[in-house]
């Protein structure tokens, strides 16, 4: 329940027979604010509007922390020194979920529900937070003096970057190198896209995220790191994975688009999807101490130009599998970063029509040069289907083909051993797999989906289109 109320506000007892974990907030007004003395607030609402909006956080609330119950009360009119303003009350099953949901509601709230908060000084002048303060304008461009005195930027520029829509889709060890530099530059809107919580394996090369944030979402931990370089951007989250149901909505309000996936399908779904909206999208990726990098614009090559077969997820290594030190991450998304900033501030260089190649173990680079291919679907805006004969799943393969044989093409000492039906002869004595003969249908496995990949091309490349490679390997089983 989300209340506006012009009287003092009297904490009310807070129970939920569900919950294990209870957190409350209570802001009051403070004395003082940006060095100047402050004898009391005030503070309007758009009391429908607020009450409305303040409902949809609490439900968003709910179903994104499991909450079982919230309640936020606000005050309105005038408020003096040392008087409540706001509490807000949580209750979850577990503590964590109660901190989590607490402080997102905290977070959320200022920006999001239209109450608007006036400061009475001692000197009697009064102003309205946020609306015309030419303060809080000031402060914010002495951040930038740096880089507003580059003669390529300069007041403009740095309006221009205020001006600037980014969207950032994964806010893993790319993501998390790319943000606070976008932010930090003065970018004025910014989109946040993941579905992931993080996780104890994430932090040697997400920056973003401290160890006590284990298990919290990744899209709002990275807003709040956002607003703390710069309380001025506007942050927008969506704490969900992308894919061909809902990119396109997410795209819409963005001008430039920020990959750091490691995933082929959804890079090539953004890819066609920018091309097909117009926007420009700035992809990379990354394998053990080596980077790669592009930039795709309305009118230049896309990434399907480059590669018109696309391979399918799995057939390249993750950093969960192969590994990846932080420091690449880091400076690929760096690279990321730096290749919107160049957009948006039209300077000489933009990967558009080439393609970087980074290998910090060596610390060479290479450029190779992109050109737009004839009839390319992507630059069509088409999104392209993945190969089909990987099967997604075992039960997929049920579905499709009612009767098919498998094939563990593992060496002898992987583990785990199999334990499926439709398993043909054991690893010992499968012999060539070059020559195998199909049956039927026939479903391949391995350990990550690579070499159920590539055998299978091989296979089919022969003329056995019997042969299908199951995606993620014993991890997809």
């Amino acid at each position: 329940m989300f209340r506006l109320t012009p009287d003092p506000i009297a904490i009310e007892p807070f129970d939920s027979e569900s919950a294990g974990g209870f957190v409350s907030f209570e802001g009051k007004v403070r004395n003082h604010a940006y060095g100047r003395n402050v004898v009391r607030l005030e503070y309007e609402a758009f009391s429908e509007m607020a009450v409305a909006e303040g409902d949809k956080l609490i439900a968003e609330a709910a179903k994104l922390h499991g909450l079982t119950k919230v309640q936020i009360v606000h005050r309105i009119g005038i408020l003096e020194v040392g008087e409540t303003a706001v509490v807000i009350q949580v209750a979850a099953p577990h503590r964590r979920e109660a901190f989590a949901g607490c402080e997102w509601i905290i977070d959320q709230l200022k920006w999001r529900v239209p109450i608007w908060k006036r400061e009475h000084f001692g000197d009697g002048t009064s102003e309205w937070v946020g609306i015309g303060d030419e303060k809080q304008v000031s402060q914010s461009n002495d951040a930038f003096t740096r880089q507003i005195r580059l003669p390529f930027i300069g007041e403009q520029g740095q309006q221009k970057l205020r001006d600037a829509r980014v969207l950032l889709v994964g806010v893993g060890g790319l993501g998390s190198a790319a943000l606070p530099y976008l932010v930090a530059s003065g970018i004025g809107s910014l989109g946040i896209v993941d579905g992931d919580l993080v996780e104890v394996t994430n932090l040697h090369r997400q920056i973003l995220y401290a160890a006590n944030e284990v298990g919290r979402g990744k899209a709002e931990r990275a807003a709040a790191f956002a607003r703390r370089i710069n309380p001025h951007v506007q942050v927008q989250t969506f704490p969900e994975r992308i894919d061909s149901h809902n990119a396109e909505r997410i795209l819409a309000d963005y001008d430039w688009i920020v990959d750091g996936t490691d995933s082929l399908e959804t890079k090539f779904l953004l890819n066609a999807l920018c091309k097909r909206l117009g926007k420009a999208l700035v992809t990379a990726s990354i394998h053990q101490m080596e980077g790669q990098i592009l930039t795709v614009i309305p009118d230049g090559p896309c990434l399907q130009c480059l590669f018109p077969e696309i391979p399918q997820d799995g057939c390249v290594g993750t950093c969960s599998n192969d590994g990846i030190l932080g420091v690449v991450a880091g400076s690929m998304g760096i690279y990321q970063a730096t290749e919107v900033l160049k957009g948006i501030l039209g300077i000489d260089g933009l990967l558009s029509h080439s393609m970087l190649l980074v290998d910090l173990r060596t610390g060479n680079s290479n450029r190779l040069t992109r050109e737009m291919r004839e009839n390319c679907k992507g630059c069509e805006g088409i999104v392209a289907e993945l190969t089909p004969f990987v099967i997604q799943s075992l039960a997929d393969a049920e579905s499709r083909f009612g009767r098919f044989d498998i094939v563990d093409i593992r060496e002898l000492d992987e583990t785990p051993l199999l334990a499926v039906a439709h398993l043909r002869q054991p690893r010992s004595e499968l012999g060539d797999l070059s020559n195998i003969e199909l049956e039927g249908p026939t479903v391949f496995i391995c350990a990550t989906g690579r070499r159920s990949f590539q055998l299978v091309d091989q296979l089919r490349r022969a003329g056995k289109f019997d042969a299908y490679s199951l995606a993620r390997g014993v991890e997809g089983v």
